[in-house]
């Protein structure tokens, strides 16, 4: 069902230049998904057999199949324009760099009343023309993840009044839906009782800070790690783990279809990304489960943990003050639970999936309203 303001709307989710899969993908889908449900008439293009195809059909959502391969690839220009200009959008969205020219260029030559971006990327915009072609021409807002990633965009030029901050937001009822108890998990990981373990969830990548986190575990003997997932580096932090500092106090998790199940085994999470995150999905997951986040002071991440109440912030690449965060959640459980209580709080009433989605919906329909004001 739709805030009320009129028959549904016909929208397209621009997914042509995804060729596979990550968080920006799942928002995508995410956001249509919801759309749908409440009433909504949303098509998703998206390269064929690609993780977004799929996944949309998956939950049900129509898709067209184009691809973009980079931002001015118009090989597909006749079939989507054909699209376009037969389906009459009210909303053409694009989520992604590589589909900011082509089809919102498309879009306004079929007359489609409202285009907008999504901007997930925390970069600044590369040229000036394309600040210019955002700004002036193409899109009627620009939707930035983070107030951080507005800040970049403001800065660079761009209206402040065109480009408005929507965080990501967490399905937090289906990501607490867990199924094993952080007992058995712990136990499977061959944790002892009594530690206090901490969770590095994502990619290991250079940038995601692996190289202080496991310093800060080497720093603080009372703490166990626990890596949830793979990536590029995997090798290389488990040479460091195997270290006589470290042995016997890192798990390797590797990669889980449940890491709602994971990130409750933890008694906090570590977000040591030493890169500006627009809006780590992971935060708000952990703090839907009730627990404390110890996060770097970079991009999006302390809008969402507010320091000293949810969990604490540090300075990027800062092993010993990471260490010291670690250690005193460790020697603080009633704190702990205090922070894990009030993050629960606080993503329900801040980050949800539903509410971001009002945002969004609601921004549809103020700017289709000004576009039939000014018709």
């Amino acid at each position: 069902m739709s805030l009320g303001n009129g028959s549904p709307l016909r929208i397209l989710h621009v997914g042509s230049g995804f060729p596979g899969w990550g968080g920006t993908e799942l928002h995508l889908i995410n956001l249509s998904e919801q759309l749908a449900k409440r009433g909504h008439e949303v098509t998703v293009s998206a390269r064929p057999d690609g993780f977004v195809e799929k996944e949309a059909r998956g939950r049900g959502l129509r898709t067209v199949p184009v691809t973009v391969r980079r931002q001015l690839d118009f090989s597909d220009r006749g079939a989507l324009g054909d699209l376009l200009r037969r389906e009459k959008f009210d909303v053409v969205h694009a989520h992604w760099s590589t589909d900011y020219v082509v089809t919102p260029w498309l879009a306004r030559r079929a007359g489609v009343p409202v285009v907008l971006m999504s901007r997930h990327s925390p970069y600044p915009l590369k040229s000036a023309l394309g600040r210019y072609l955002y700004d002036r021409v193409l899109f009627d807002r620009v939707i930035a993840l983070s107030e951080s990633v507005r800040r970049t965009l403001t800065g660079q030029g761009l209206r402040p009044e065109h480009v408005l901050t929507v965080h990501h937001g967490t399905d937090t009822d289906a990501f607490r839906a867990t199924t094993l108890r952080p007992a058995q998990v712990r136990e499977d990981w061959g944790i002892p009782e009594g530690r206090y373990v901490v969770g590095l969830v994502g990619r290991i990548a250079p940038e995601k800070g692996w190289v202080p986190f496991l310093e800060a575990v080497a720093a603080t003997p009372e703490v166990h790690a626990v890596f949830v997932g793979d990536g590029p580096d995997a090798d290389a932090a488990k040479a460091r783990a195997a270290r006589a500092d470290l042995a016997g106090r890192v798990t390797f998790a590797g990669f889980r279809s449940d890491p709602n199940n994971a990130i409750n085994a933890l008694d906090a999470l570590v977000l040591a990304s030493t890169w500006a995150e627009p809006c780590a999905a992971v935060v708000q997951q952990a703090m839907a489960l009730g627990k404390p986040v110890i996060g770097t002071d970079a991009g999006g991440t302390p809008e969402m943990v507010a320091a000293g109440e949810t969990g604490l912030i540090v300075p990027p690449d800062d092993a010993p003050a990471l260490a010291r965060a670690m250690a005193d959640l460790a020697a603080d459980p009633a704190r702990c639970s205090e922070m894990g209580t009030a993050g629960r709080e606080r993503v329900e009433r801040l980050f949800t999936l539903g509410g971001m989605t009002d945002r969004i919906e609601a921004l549809y329909w103020d700017l289709l309203k000004g576009k039939r004001r000014t018709s």
